[in-house]
């Protein structure tokens, strides 16, 4: 267990996975803990090479097929980093995770570095991503379930699309607008995927989050079973489920190319 406490900030963190476990606020849960230790049942768990469901379990990647676990029936999910032993550097302020990954279920190797940061008022994470050996597909997620109490909302200043699926976990790619602007979430079922390049703010009956997201215009919103009632997975994507099929958020990197994505909280 590592901790991170700074302008009233508490974090701890679980190098395996480079895993967020909780996250307070003066006191005040914002993330909460995981009642069964399963990583994406509460914390914020860190979702790499992909972020959310494949289907089958195998993808086709430069003219090559590629099987993944099977984790989810016959599925894989959440990516493959979350069992893995990141090193770890840390001072005052910040957090910072990394590792050399490669994988027999991945086409390439790459560099990843994740970095948790308290700057003011923001508690920020990002992912950097360079790729060391070949072309490499990449999705990268989060999955913060935030703590909220009584009737809660979203708002956000930009249009939202909420993509259409062809079954229960699969988009087709299409879209419909939505708006979901200051409606008690409360009272929807939701674990569904949303293109929305907007801050977004989370309300509820004792406090406010503002998300601002950086490269990550997709959003899963998540309050079936494992969420309770006393919480909502936000989860900030780079792309959509099924990434490696329908291609929508897919970011491509060449040998030594970069990427940068982030996510910050803050409470207002």
């Amino acid at each position: 267990m590592i901790k991170l406490e700074y302008n009233g900030f508490h974090a701890n963190f679980n190098p395996v996975g480079a895993y967020l476990e909780d996250l307070q606020k003066d006191g005040t849960s914002i993330i909460r803990k995981s009642s069964d230790k399963n990583s994406t049942h509460g914390g914020a768990a860190v979702l790499f090479p992909f972020g959310n469901r494949i289907q089958n379990a195998e993808y086709y990647f430069n003219n090559k097929q590629y099987s993944l676990p099977e984790n989810d029936g016959k599925n894989s999910i959440h990516g493959l980093v979350r069992e893995l032993a990141f090193d770890s550097n840390s001072g005052d302020k910040f957090i910072e995770f990394s590792s050399h990954f490669k994988s027999m279920f991945y086409p390439g190797e790459a560099y990843i570095k994740i970095k948790y940061e308290i700057t003011g008022n923001l508690f920020v994470t990002s992912f950097y991503v360079k790729s060391l050996t070949s072309i490499i597909p990449v999705e990268i997620g989060f999955h913060p379930y935030f703590n909220v109490h009584g009737s809660y909302s979203i708002s956000y200043n930009s249009r939202m699309k909420k993509f259409n699926y062809k079954d229960v976990y699969f988009p087709d790619g299409s879209t419909v607008d939505v708006d979901y602007n200051g409606k008690e979430l409360n009272k929807i079922p939701l674990d569904n995927c949303f293109y929305l390049d907007s801050t977004v703010i989370l309300k509820d009956e004792k406090h406010s989050i503002r998300m601002v997201r950086k490269n990550m215009p997709y959003l899963v919103l998540y309050n079936g079973q494992y969420a309770g009632n006393d919480s909502i997975a936000v989860e900030p994507m780079t792309g959509i489920p099924d990434v490696y099929h329908n291609h929508v958020g897919l970011v491509t990197l060449e040998k030594n190319a970069e990427f940068v994505c982030s996510y910050s909280i803050e409470v207002i």
